[in-house]
């Protein structure tokens, strides 16, 4: 046994680690409230700290006493992990399958926060008159400010120029998050001109994208910022350029008599649409200034100083919670063997359970809310996964996961089951996602999915299969992006996206969400930039969607020009297209060429080897790609799908008409409602485009508010008779299994 753990045993705690040698599970009790770390762990003196116990299990292994069946470590109360996180490692877990380690909450439950309570005597009106005078005159009796030193605060380092998403300190009352003081306090203004882009000009030979090389200027409406202090460092956090791209920008200067600001955090692709075709207006808000602090709710810290000012809501001060840990709470690094179950994780910066490298980690019932960045990780290792799971609120991502070897094809049997995850990107509104996948052989099953301001669940990699999810309320506030997004890759081979349902995507799923009595935090682009439901972006290849329902999901099944896609017995109700394809590869993709911007489809074939084992033989149609018109989208097949009340069946962008569709499997597609005239051109009503695409106009039963009824227009005579070959959707199997 380890002398140092040895010596910081009490002698009642030897006796009781000397006892657990036989084959029942033994349970350590730790009682953030009315432990101590000098007890024995038992039920009646338990541990204070999850530490504690760890370091008794270590002891337990170092004396060769770890029971057979496993140990349990029980833990209640709150536990302030801001001052140091919980790591298990190697020396740490179950000692085999059948005798796991297990963190699990007690009876009254167990709560892990990364964060100090401020004690409400700390806090004292704002009294010096500098501060008050920056301060708008109807909050100044309000605000009141709490010196962080008090807490142990140490010195805070400068904001940087420019960042994707807030990871610094948070501030929690009453459970929930508080904003950051900006302006306006809701939503997003818009530039009035952009007088300079702040741009280089591309060189098409070698890149796709203009880059920003400076700040850029523009011209705001308005007065407020004539009173904003930009010597205090104020930043913009905006969609600069893109509807995919938002970042965070510092503010160099603001002009008051030309109303322009220019920036000194330099955009990734500078300020102003780059394109004629790109005509929504550019949003952004104004945030971390004093002058803006006037909504109940708002804080703002003083860098330099320590200094927190609020404006709490009510007036009460009993309950605020400072986020600083930015360590994951428990991290798990190449441990085995290690079950979490019931725990809850809230109020810290960093993530709540980050697993890397580990093997047979089951993280079961967790509850993870109000994190400032992202919620659970899993990383490499093999077995490991949530089952039952409810992530939410969060930063970023709700849930990472990502193993497997890609070289070689061996999956990691990851895995993310029954769980909840649900409105991801609380500050990172193109950067979180509610779930992201990679690598090879990861399994995404029966979870309900949604509300996420951009993508919903990004994926990517090898042999994943997504299943019997619910997805809604994707795509509620950008533009260019899917429910599911994969993207710019030939190798992505073997992922199959079977038996979902996805749900009204973008302005829909706003509308929806209002007039079920919902007030979300979103505000819709308002003109349709590109919101699909599974978007296998820029020649990404190699995907199976089959089975899945869609309604109001934009454009649904989207192919962006990659091939070895199957988009097969799917239900398209209400989309603006059920299906979409382009040849963006003609233009855009140049393999073999070394593009700056990441489009080097034969590079990463290259990577993996693709034309020795295993890889040429689990895909063989890959190893002469580059012989095979490699830039057009073909051997797609489109078979057997459903399209009711769509306005486009296939919609089209550049030469497909003529260089691909003749070529690709169009079989046994059924569409009701009026026919548009590119669609009809495309698959004329003789008897080759009836067996392609067969379009109705009989009326379909049910078709009214379908959702209403549970799809059971999939259940109709008509609907049988006039589509044999679909094979009905298993709807009541979709979602969590509770």
């Amino acid at each position: 046994m380890d002398k140092v753990v040895m010596r910081g045993m009490a002698a009642g705690a030897l006796a009781v680690f000397a006892a657990m040698t036989g084959r029942a599970q033994r349970t350590i009790y730790v009682d953030a409230q009315r432990g101590n770390d000098g007890n024995d762990g038992s039920a009646g003196k338990p541990f204070a700290s999850l530490a504690r116990a760890r370091d008794a299990v270590r002891a337990l292994k170092n004396a060769g006493a770890f029971p057979d069946k496993g140990v349990v470590v029980e833990a209640s109360g709150s536990f302030s992990l801001a001052a140091g996180h919980l790591v298990l490692d190697a020396q740490d877990g179950g000692s085999g399958a059948a005798a796991p380690l297990v963190i699990r909450a007690g009876a009254g439950g167990a709560v892990l926060t990364g964060g100090y309570a401020l004690p409400s005597a700390g806090f004292r009106k704002v009294t010096d008159a500098e501060t008050r005078s920056r301060l708008p005159e109807a909050a100044r009796d309000h605000v009141v400010a709490f010196d962080l030193a008090s807490v142990g605060l140490a010195a805070l380092a400068p904001l940087p120029d420019k960042f994707s998403g807030w990871r610094e300190m948070e501030v929690f009352s009453g459970g929930k998050a508080m904003r950051l003081a900006r302006w306006p306090n809701a939503g997003w203004t818009e530039i009035v001109t952009v007088i300079d882009r702040g741009v280089k000009p591309v060189d098409k030979t070698t890149g796709e994208w203009e880059h920003g090389y400076k700040g850029g200027t523009f011209e705001y409406a308005g007065d407020a910022p004539s009173r904003w202090r930009v010597d205090k460092g104020i930043w913009m956090n905006g969609f600069w350029c893109h509807d995919w791209a938002n970042e965070t920008l510092k503010i160099g200067a603001i002009d008051t008599a030309k109303r322009q600001i220019t920036s000194a955090g330099i955009h990734s692709y500078g300020i102003g649409n780059s394109s004629k075709w790109h005509t929504a207006k550019r949003r952004y808000y104004v945030f971390n200034l004093l002058e803006e602090l006037d909504t109940p709710g708002e804080w703002y810290v003083d860098r330099e100083n320590r200094v927190l000012y609020f404006y709490p809501p009510d007036g009460a001060v009993n309950d605020v919670v400072l986020a600083v840990q930015k360590q994951p709470l428990i991290q798990m690094v190449k441990t085995a063997h290690v079950r979490l179950e019931g725990l809850r994780f809230a109020h810290s910066t960093g993530r709540a359970v980050s697993v890397e490298g580990c093997e047979n980690v089951l993280l079961k019932g967790l509850s993870v809310a109000q994190v400032t960045t992202d919620g659970i990780s899993v990383s490499g290792g093999r077995n490991c996964g949530l089952d039952g799971c409810e992530v939410y609120g969060t930063g970023g991502t709700c849930v990472t996961v990502s193993g497997g070897e890609r070289k070689t094809l061996a999956g990691c049997g990851h895995f993310v089951t029954n769980c909840h995850l649900h409105h991801s990107g609380r500050l990172q509104r193109t950067q979180g996602k509610c779930l992201a996948f990679h690598g090879v052989g990861v399994r995404v099953a029966h979870n309900l999915i949604h509300d996420s301001p951009y993508i919903a669940v990004m994926y990517g990699g090898n042999d994943h299969v997504f299943e019997y999810n619910e997805v809604h309320s994707a795509m509620m506030e950008s533009g260019d992006g899917g429910g599911l997004y994969t993207g710019r890759d030939w190798g992505s081979q073997g992922t199959v996206i079977r038996y979902n349902y996805f749900h009204h995507f973008g302005q829909p799923g706003v509308a929806w969400q209002k007039a079920q009595g919902l007030s979300p935090d979103y505000e819709p682009l308002k003109e349709n930039v590109m919101v699909m439901g599974v978007y296998l972006d820029d020649c990404d290849s190699g995907d199976t969607v089959s089975d899945n329902l869609f309604f109001r999901t934009g454009w649904s099944a989207f192919v962006g020009g990659g091939r070895y896609n199957t988009i097969r017995n799917n239900l398209f109700i209400e989309c603006t297209a059920a299906l979409h394809l382009d040849d963006r590869g003609l233009k855009r993709a140049r393999p073999g060429e070394g593009t700056k911007d990441g489009w080097d489809l034969l590079a990463k074939l290259q990577a993996v080897d693709w034309q020795a084992a295993p890889w040429k033989d689990r895909y063989p149609h890959l190893v002469n790609v580059m012989d095979d018109e490699p830039k057009l989208p073909l051997h797609n097949v489109f078979e057997k799908n459903v399209a009711i009340q769509c306005p486009r069946f296939l919609q089209m962008h550049g030469t497909v008409k003529e260089t691909a569709v003749p070529r690709l499997a169009f079989r046994d597609n059924l569409a009701f409602g009026a026919v548009h005239a590119k669609d009809a051109e495309t698959f004329p009503q003789d008897e080759a485009g009836r067996r392609r695409v067969t379009f109705m106009t009989e009326a379909m039963p049910n078709s009214a508010d379908p959702d209403r009824n549970g799809f059971n227009l999939q259940d109709s005579e008509t609907f049988r008779r006039l589509a044999p070959w679909f094979t009905r959707i298993p709807l009541e199997r979709v979602g969590p299994n509770r």
